[in-house]
């Protein structure tokens, strides 16, 4: 009994510290964590230390062991309450409470294993009453109680309440001790969306193992440090850098989980400024590592670093990304819900891509200049109007992907053209104004010196060449007197409105998915490389994965800075880099469904 005793003042001890410590006047929710601490301190050393350890009242062993079975979940919500408050604390003062906590933890579990009446008696040869009798229910239903009394109504209230206590008591236990455990050891993480697919489908249940990722205390600094070496490859859990991470936002986010714990995942409050669930946190793979500059063209991701200067494709991530999915067996195929591409569509896009690679700048360079020559020979000398050069830049957007296709606005651009003073000499800067800057815009023969830029340039050429076309030939046939009808059954115009079209729905929904320019961008020149302990993560499935590769906005972009009559579209390519620290484990396996179909990469 004296080691029990001995093990109930150490305990009691750090529970009155750990309170104190607690004490704070701010007038917000941290001053909750005083009160909680200090209230349930002082009734357990009453209970605990002064009528069982002091008084020898061993009768009450039962609800001591409750109450310091409980010590640790409580003093945990009061440590989070001190923290959850504006001002915060200092990472010396938490370490120190962090040290009293577990100190209060390790003595409260040896505690209430002594206090189990079958090891309290081993340990102390004094023999405590029982609390819960299997055989109590079956007492109650021959009509005797445990004392071999005749059953009364009341007999069979105390059992029911008691057994319903009982039961409410054990789950609460355990929904703490799931807490504790998703915090420090691993956490179960359903798979909410298809960029993952198809290696993770939705509804997917992973285990994450979060202590070799260093988890900390909650709204603290305070933990493991990190165990893991994370490579290319791994998929990783972590927090989603795209929202503010403060300590209102951390509160915010403790809060939902200790809500979604005791809800049974029925309630997520963790909704950003618009009502709707964050998308936080983030499964995704690892795709760049610390010391790498990247960029992805035609769905190809191409690395360097600062041994190797040149890009070079990374042939690990052909064997992830998924941008045909279409390729995928059937018995895959019928678990993925949103088929972005149709086998169809992704035909056209490699077309795209392939006649944009096959480009020969210097022919194009001589296409450009004789459609701008015909046009000028063709148009009047005198017009009836002069409009600003805002007119005509206005088709040289591309359209959103929330407006519709506006290819045949080229053929109101050529009559504009021809009727308006000045139009002949815009269709010639546009048309031709880059071949005279060409050569010095080429720096390792590729313009602006990377395979991201030069193919932008390209592809605006391809817009110039086919909407020059098409207005060079809808001013042939308005010259001519060819009616409206008539010029909108023009072979070539046809032709080229339809390659115009393609190209937009290219730049409107494939552009952001399948090209990524040079990131850590280059400063004055030089080149930028992911830091030390960040990363890069992308999903697998590229054309339904919202990843580090974008921002939540669409912003107006050029195709190609180097072309003051480049056309533009909407882009929300905006990568971004994960510090270490905010990555909370690594997914280790699938635990439901027990078995997928292997994905076409994993056969070859």
């Amino acid at each position: 009994m004296k080691k029990i005793n001995i093990l109930i003042a150490a305990n009691l001890l750090f529970a009155i510290i750990f309170s104190c410590m607690n004490i704070c006047i701010a007038a917000d929710v941290s001053c909750l964590s005083f009160i909680l601490s200090s209230l349930f301190t002082a009734v357990v050393v009453y209970f605990v230390g002064f009528k069982f350890a002091k008084k020898q009242e061993h009768n009450k062993a039962f609800m001591c062991r409750k109450l310091i079975q409980y010590e640790s979940f409580i003093f945990l919500i009061a440590f989070i309450l001190r923290r959850a408050g504006e001002k915060g604390t200092v990472f010396a003062f938490d370490l120190v409470s962090v040290i009293f906590w577990l100190i209060i933890f390790i003595t409260a579990c040896i505690i209430s294993y002594c206090l189990d009446f079958k090891h309290f008696e081993k340990i102390t040869g004094i023999k405590i009453k029982e609390v819960k009798n299997e055989n109590v229910g079956k007492m109650l239903s021959h009509g005797k109680t445990r004392d071999g009394k005749k059953t009364t109504g009341l007999s069979y209230l105390k059992w029911f309440v008691f057994e319903i206590l009982d039961w409410g008591d054990a789950l609460l236990q355990a929904v703490f001790l799931v807490l504790l455990f998703q915090i420090f050891f691993f956490q179960f993480y359903k798979i909410p969306t298809e960029s993952m697919v198809p290696e993770y489908m939705v509804n997917d249940r992973v285990a994450v193992s979060k202590i070799t990722a260093g988890p900390k205390f909650p709204l603290t600094d305070v933990g493991l440090p990190c165990l893991k070496k994370y490579k290319r490859g791994d998929i990783v859990v972590f927090r989603n850098p795209h929202y503010t991470i403060n300590r209102q936002s951390e509160v915010k986010t403790v809060v939902s989980q200790l809500v979604y714990m005791f809800t049974f995942t029925f309630v997520n409050t963790n909704l950003d400024e618009h009502g709707v669930v964050k998308a936080d946190p983030l499964v995704k793979r690892i795709t760049g590592v610390e010391g790498e500059q990247l960029m992805m063209q035609d769905g190809v991701l191409y690395s360097r670093t600062k041994e190797n200067p040149q890009f070079t494709p990374v042939e690990q991530d052909a064997l992830w990304a998924a941008y045909n999915l279409n390729a995928e067996s059937p018995e895959v195929k019928k678990y993925i819900k949103d088929m972005v591409i149709s086998a169809e569509g992704f035909e056209t896009i490699e077309a795209i891509e392939a006649e944009r690679r096959a480009i020969n700048v210097a022919e194009m360079m001589k296409e450009c200049v004789r459609i701008s020559k015909e046009f000028k020979a063709i148009a009047p000398k005198t017009t009836s109007d002069n409009i600003e050069n805002a007119y005509y830049a206005q088709f040289l957007k591309v359209a959103s992907p929330y407006e519709m296709n506006h290819s045949l606005d080229y053929t109101d651009l050529a009559r504009a053209l021809l009727s308006n003073e000045g139009g002949a000499q815009w269709f010639e800067n546009f048309m031709s104004e880059w071949c005279e800057s060409y050569d010095n815009l080429l720096v390792d023969n590729y313009v602006g010196g990377n395979l991201y830029d030069d193919s932008c340039f390209k592809m605006n050429l391809m817009f110039k060449y086919y909407a020059g076309t098409l207005v060079l030939e809808t001013a042939k046939a308005v010259n001519n007197g060819i009616s409206s009808n008539d010029i909108a059954k023009n072979p070539v115009i046809i032709q080229c409105s339809e390659r115009i079209r393609l190209l937009q729905e290219y730049m409107r929904f494939i552009m952001n998915f399948r090209n990524m320019p040079v990131f850590p961008e280059n400063k004055e020149g030089n080149p930028q490389y992911i830091p030390e302990n960040c990363f890069f993560m992308m999903g697998d499935n590229r054309f339904n994965s919202f990843d580090m590769r974008h921002r939540d906005e669409l912003v107006e972009t050029k195709i190609t800075p180097f072309d003051n009559y480049s056309f533009s579209y909407y882009s929300n390519v905006n990568p971004i880099i994960v510090p270490q620290k905010l990555i909370l484990g690594s997914t280790g396996f699938r635990f439901w469904p027990l078995s997928r179909p292997v994905r076409a990469s994993k056969i070859k």
